[in-house]
């Protein structure tokens, strides 16, 4: 477990203000339950929450723990033996390193003021485990907080979220994670247009930046901003195009994080490279946030401030040919599609189509 601070992470301003009246009270709960979407920061505000708790010196008033005294040394060095964080091992959380975890914390605290115990996507605990950790959470160790981490609360057994105080967590928003991916080394107009997609999760943010995958979504925009100009039974045959290399960018990365679930169904083959359900939503995805860009470019807003800055020129000229109706009946439509795409037994053929007829809706007239 690492020393993190609740003033230096961004977003989720109501949660941590929540938790800061906690630590001022001086009487935490001894387990919380921090449900919301994956990859937005719940691990790092469980984190902030047990430094400032096991902290030796911070005043009560304080939000963060103070960074110096010996608890938070031992954050710093990464071996604080009070404070332990339990995660995956594979697929599931198993029985032996809940009873593992939970030995570390019989006895009283050797650094700081706290024992804690981080469960990391608790929703991944196998039954057994689940079991162990509830009678822990049932009759808990003085002076011990838990707190559990998942983005499938429904998952976790009902008992368990019923010891818990639950705090839900949103979706960082798209400047957020913008800005975080900037102060993580990636370049600015790259990290406007992972934001637009990430959906508020710095995991598929960060993703989203490998410069294999930029490209294609380059390419999808490049195609999305020559709708009506290009001919409209190109489409077919574009997506077989995008189907290739994403196909072999998920070979050269050994699989996509993004779609590669374990129980996904593979979308049916037609003799074609296969894309996923998830692959087409991807497309999807891409498709509105770039034609968005061009309905906003189309009002007055500054393409140089709109995700998809670096094909400004293309906004532009897209914006000035085609009725700005026509693409918010686009975009409407791709989201109809994503609506349907669950039930759609062709979804891939449903998504060409739908850009035959955008091609045909944007041509200048």
């Amino acid at each position: 477990m690492a020393l993190h601070l609740f003033s230096s992470i961004r977003g989720h301003r109501n949660q941590i203000n929540a938790l800061s009246r906690v630590v001022a009270r001086g009487e935490p709960g001894h387990a919380y339950l921090f449900e919301g979407p994956e990859g937005i920061g719940k691990d790092t505000v469980a984190q902030a929450l047990l430094a400032r708790l096991a902290c030796l010196d911070a005043a009560p008033q304080a939000a963060d723990a103070c960074g110096a005294c010996r608890s938070c040394a031992a954050l710093l060095r990464g071996e604080h033996p009070d404070l332990v964080r339990l995660a995956r091992d594979g697929a599931t959380i198993k029985i032996d390193q809940v009873r593992s975890a939970l030995g570390r914390l019989r006895f009283d605290p050797v650094l700081g003021r706290v024992k804690g115990l981080l469960v990391e996507s608790a929703d991944l605990l196998r039954e057994e485990a689940a079991n162990a950790l509830l009678k822990t959470l049932e009759e808990p160790p003085s002076r011990t907080v838990f707190v559990l981490v998942s983005s499938k609360p429904q998952l976790l057994l009902e008992t368990i979220r019923s010891r818990c105080q639950v705090l839900r967590f949103s979706d960082l928003s798209p400047d957020d994670v913008a800005a975080l991916l900037v102060a993580e080394g990636v370049a600015p107009d790259a990290a406007r247009v992972a934001a637009a997609l990430a959906e508020g999760s710095m995991h598929r943010a960060r993703s989203l930046c490998d410069p294999a995958r930029m490209a294609l979504n380059d390419e999808v925009a490049r195609f999305a901003l020559a709708l009506g100009t290009a001919p409209p039974t190109d489409a077919a045959a574009w997506i077989e195009q995008i189907a290739e290399r994403r196909a072999t960018l998920a070979q050269a990365q050994g699989a996509d994080s993004d779609n590669a679930e374990a129980d996904e169904e593979p979308a049916a083959r037609t003799g074609k490279t296969a894309l996923t359900r998830e692959d087409l939503q991807w497309l999807l995805d891409v498709l509105r946030a770039v034609l968005r860009d061009v309905v906003l470019c189309g009002t007055g807003i500054d393409a140089a401030s709109l995700p998809h800055a670096r094909h400004a020129a293309a906004l532009h000229a897209m914006a000035n040919r085609c009725d700005i109706g026509r693409i918010v009946a686009v975009v409407d439509a791709c989201q109809q599609l994503e609506q349907r795409m669950g039930i759609n037994p062709n979804p891939r053929l449903a998504l060409s189509a739908l850009l035959v007829e955008a091609g045909l809706r944007l041509r200048a007239t």
